[in-house]
């Protein structure tokens, strides 16, 4: 065997043979003859070697053999087949958390948690809100009073003077930077959507401005003042006292600067409300600065409505 070995390696080197192993390809045992039988090994009908010189040998086989032994050294299929991709089938397992019945249980489980805490927390809201003491109101705040002031016209007028129709009544100065024109716009937008939706209602409101600044608030300033707001604001002023006496009606702080020189301007702290009274003088309700005008135009609607159904009637 090692003759055979260091024989066929010499051939190769000075023949410049190349080796190519082959399957299912039959032995040439006439490179081998010379050198006696060739090992078992060797004479495998699954191994071959063929030698193919640098140079072009003699064809010393038909043109009928060159198919068949090109077709010996190819590969089997078997041998070299590609794996194919695994199938989407076996993506999940079949037993375990990640398998669709443990998904399932899952799935079943969280909404169950979900249905669960939905359902007490219904419960619990349901179980405070009776639990909770219901808050009753008896009378009306002692809200609006007499009271006698001069109007933006110079006429005298009092808190009977506006009576057969609903008042909407605001405490500010014509000075007022900012909160007071806001709310004033607020009144006026009111005013043109409740009687926009609902024309039946036109001219039942009455707006009215009360200055807290009597000192500087003419009723020639007044007039001055309200040609910036609706076209039906009423403005009034008066004395010191007398605006003092209908604030205090009304439940209205306001406070001026102590020792203010003359013609030094200044700001009037003062409450920021909106006064619904009805026809015959009493209170109905109180409009915030938080309050807006589409707020303010349905409950004035509202509340006008209960005034008429309860067989009342307002004058225009």
């Amino acid at each position: 065997m090692r003759a055979f070995g260091s024989v066929f390696s010499k051939a190769v080197r000075h023949t410049g043979v190349l080796g190519r192993v082959c399957q299912k390809s039959p032995l040439d045992a006439s490179v081998f003859s010379r050198f006696g039988p060739a090992p078992a090994i060797l004479r495998s009908p699954t191994l071959s070697i063929r030698a193919y010189s640098s140079e072009k040998p003699p064809s010393s086989s038909s043109p009928e053999e060159k198919p068949k032994q090109e077709e010996a050294c190819k590969p089997d299929d078997d041998t070299f087949n590609e794996k194919k991709p695994p199938s989407r089938d076996h993506l999940l397992p079949a037993t375990g958390p990640l398998s669709p019945i443990g998904i399932g249980l899952f799935l079943a489980t969280a909404a169950g948690i979900v249905y669960y805490f939905t359902v007490t927390k219904e419960r619990v809201a349901q179980k405070r809100a009776q639990e909770k003491p219901q808050i009753e109101t008896y009378g009306k705040a002692a809200i609006g009073g007499a009271y006698e002031l001069t109007d933006q016209n110079g006429n005298v007028v009092t808190d009977t003077t506006f009576r057969g129709k609903f008042a909407l009544v605001y405490f500010g100065f014509c000075h007022c930077p900012d909160i007071c024109p806001d709310e004033m716009d607020k009144m006026g937008d009111a005013l043109d959507a409740l009687e926009r939706d609902n024309p039946k209602l036109a001219d039942t409101v009455q707006p009215i401005f009360i200055t807290c600044d009597p000192q500087r608030d003419s009723p020639e300033a007044i007039k001055e003042y309200l040609k910036q707001f609706h076209p039906r604001f009423v403005g009034l002023t008066g004395s010191f006292d007398q605006v003092r006496k209908a604030c205090k009606a009304y439940r209205v702080y306001f406070s001026k600067p102590p020792k203010v020189a003359p013609n030094q301007d200044y700001l009037v702290d003062h409450s920021i409300f909106s006064y619904l009274m009805d026809p015959d003088g009493e209170f109905v309700d109180v409009y915030g600065k938080d309050k807006p005008a589409g707020f303010m135009a349905t409950d004035m609607e509202r509340r006008i409505n209960q005034y008429l159904d309860a067989g009342r009637t307002i004058e225009k």
